[in-house]
């Protein structure tokens, strides 16, 4: 892996944190007293999901994908929670146009970490409105199994 292969990116986003242009109508903060700007469609807020249990993802994202008939399901058999310990089983949600899986602990219901699929990692930060420098999450890409040099989604793992 290359060092230095998200710097330029880095920079990117620190250059334009730092101007200062004018604000659109849309932009300006409310009035007070007046609710703030929804998010934008088509947007995944992944900050608010860190740190949160899997029946508490689920009761954000709605149902995942996997279906209690599937082989792997919703949650462990009882023969597979023997077999696995009920570590690493996953959820796969969609959700605005995004779709995310989630790989948690069925024992503890602990999540422990959740992959924004896609293959535009610039596209994805905006997506899940992440920031590279949160306090509380890292950001991580997933590279493609098929080629190194690209990502099939970027991982976001808690902190804490």
């Amino acid at each position: 892996m290359r060092p230095f292969r998200y710097l330029p990116f880095v920079l990117l986003l620190s250059g334009m944190a730092a101007c200062t242009g004018t604000q659109t109508a849309s932009e300006k903060a409310a009035p007070k007293g007046e609710a703030s700007p929804v998010a934008r469609p088509n947007t995944l807020d992944m900050p608010t999901l860190v740190g949160r249990n899997i029946d508490q993802i689920r009761r954000t994202l709605g149902p995942p994908q996997e279906t209690k008939d599937e082989a792997i399901g919703l949650e462990p058999t009882a023969e597979q929670m023997k077999a696995t310990k009920g570590e690493d089983w996953i959820n796969t949600f969609e959700k605005n146009g995004s779709t995310v899986v989630v790989t948690f602990n069925a024992k503890t219901r602990k999540v422990l970490d959740m992959v924004l699929i896609g293959s535009n990692e610039d596209e994805l930060m905006r997506r899940g409105n992440l920031s590279l420098t949160a306090q509380n999450y890292l950001v991580l890409p997933v590279t493609d199994p098929k080629n190194a040099d690209k990502v099939s989604g970027l991982r976001v793992v808690s902190r804490r």
